[in-house]
């Protein structure tokens, strides 16, 4: 079972590509599907602006191990989070695997409202705010598969948890996080792709060694 190496942060830098406009128009040409047993629909490509991967390391402080270019491994593809429509999603509070991963994300869209950014988030009832393990199971007295399951059920109630960061939604904006924290969009907008919540999202696997965070 996966252990968690991760400190818990969120890092925020604005303008982060230099031509975002070509970035928006690259996601609006492209096609997008919803794998079976997943929630979000995301694009068949993946987008690597040249030099993208060393500009992750230089704004988190990180060394990247891990670069995927498979799309079905999400480093580099566009999602949409729309809020009503066909394609509507309800946010659901999660964790991406692998746990010890960072997820970056870059909001795309011009003109979104500002509530439709990232949360994190703390489970009411349990207090937690990363993956159940067999720790929290033990200290609950709870089985850890009832655990899990409890925590996948509430998902998408939010009276089961606790904001407690958000960044705000600016275009051009990217956002990064441990990928094992509790997180969800705080909120989708739009019916379609020409007037959705349109960002990217890149998963990359790092050294946590390397993290200058954790650095005196």
């Amino acid at each position: 079972m996966e252990k968690l190496l991760y400190p818990r942060f969120m890092i925020i830098k604005d303008d982060f590509y230099s031509h975002p406009e070509d970035v928006y128009q690259t996601a609006l040409q492209c096609n997008y599907y919803e794998p079976e047993h997943v929630t979000g629909y995301r694009s068949t490509v993946v987008y690597h602006e040249k030099g993208v991967k060393e500009k992750l390391e230089r704004i988190l402080g990180i060394r990247i191990t891990r670069w995927d270019t498979d799309p079905i491994e999400e480093n580099g593809v566009f999602y949409q989070g729309l809020s009503k429509g066909k394609k509507k999603e309800v946010p659901g509070v999660h964790s991406d695997e692998p746990y010890n991963d960072i997820t970056a994300v870059v909001y795309l869209t011009p003109g979104i409202p500002i509530d439709c950014g990232t949360s994190l988030w703390m489970h009411k009832k349990t207090g937690l705010i990363n993956p159940a393990m067999p720790a929290d199971a033990r200290r609950l007295k709870m089985k850890l598969s009832d655990l899990r399951a409890q925590l996948e059920r509430e998902t998408k109630d939010r009276s089961k948890w606790i904001e407690i960061d958000r960044a705000g939604y600016r275009v051009n904006r990217m956002v990064a996080y441990p990928s094992g924290v509790f997180h969800s969009a705080s909120n989708h907008y739009g019916g379609n792709l020409k007037d959705g919540r349109i960002y990217q999202t890149f998963r990359i696997g790092v050294d946590w060694n390397s993290f200058r965070m954790t650095k005196g």
